[in-house]
């Protein structure tokens, strides 16, 4: 599996352009692939500097050494060629999703961890210090859009960036009319207007239904449809249907979790937020390959 998995990384990179810096010895795609080896096997970058941990199969190219990779990997060309990666791998060219999911999935620390980026927030069984992935995926467990923030962050702020992520970036994007599942911490009326701009239909519970909705402030539209859809006539039969396509992002976070080559925890050095977007969005990457693999044999 490891080498397939490789395999599909190798040929996305080569599908990038070779740009390198003026005088530069390695191009970007040589820099990015000693950054895979590293987080395909949850080592260092340092340990995959050394020829001695790689097989003459996988690369015959020489390697960078480790100040080089920590120098190139901190330019801001990087996160957009990890997006363009993500997007090779998943293989552009499909039909754009109706169906999109979005959920966040705490990455905790120690609590006396001394990262200056991470933050205190809700974390998976009460209040914990980290950072927060945040996934917005289509029915399909392709990735539309995701990004790494600190846990005390609101998921539904960081949901709008997601969104316009997604408008930017993915290939083919969100259809007109798609609907967004979301759960009730992304009730909001800021998100629903911004994913009304961008012609998609939020569903989201309220935190508290019980109660009626405000009558000093102005609600939007979507929201008051989303309000309809879960709280009217017909309702308990929708939720049924909701919470049994929402589960598909709990099954993605699980397989994320749970598989060999996944993302369970952040290791010990993997600190700060650029390090931890870089190796997140490597995690992504390579089970985005994983999935795509597997899916080729059962095809």
């Amino acid at each position: 599996m490891e080498r397939d998995i490789w395999k599909r990384l190798v040929a996305a990179l080569n599908r990038l352009e070779p740009t390198r810096l003026r005088n530069a010895v390695y191009t970007d795609r040589e820099i990015l692939a000693v950054f895979f080896w590293a987080v395909l096997h949850d080592r260092p970058i340092s340990w995959a500097c050394r020829r001695s941990n790689w097989p003459m199969q996988a690369w015959r190219r020489r390697l960078p050494d480790q100040s080089t990779m920590s120098r190139r990997l901190r330019r801001p060309e990087i996160p957009v060629l990890l997006r363009r990666v993500l997007s090779l791998v998943q293989e552009d060219g499909v039909d754009a999703t109706m169906l999109a999911i979005i959920d966040g999935k705490a990455l905790e620390l120690s609590a006396h961890t001394r990262d200056p980026d991470a933050r205190t927030g809700r974390g998976v069984c009460g209040y914990a210090k980290g950072y927060k992935l945040h996934v917005l995926i289509d029915d399909g467990w392709r990735i539309l859009a995701w990004r790494v923030r600190p846990l005390n962050e609101a998921e539904c702020l960081v949901a709008q960036d997601l969104l316009r992520d997604a408008a930017r970036w993915s290939s083919p994007g969100l259809a007109p009319h798609t609907v967004m599942l979301a759960d009730a911490s992304y009730d909001s009326n800021r998100l629903h207007l911004r994913a009304a701009t961008l012609g998609v239909q939020m569903i989201a519970p309220r935190r508290k239904p019980h109660l009626g909705l405000a009558s000093n402030r102005t609600h939007h539209p979507s929201r008051l449809l989303s309000v309809r859809i879960t709280e009217g006539d017909g309702a308990a039969a929708r939720m049924m249907w909701i919470h049994r396509e929402r589960d598909g992002i709990e099954r993605y976070f699980g397989t994320l979790a749970s598989s060999g080559t996944g993302l369970d925890h952040l290791p010990t050095w993997v600190r700060r937020l650029h390090r931890c977007e870089r190796w997140v969005g490597a995690k992504l990457i390579i089970h985005a390959a994983r999935t795509r693999h597997r899916r080729s044999i059962a095809a």
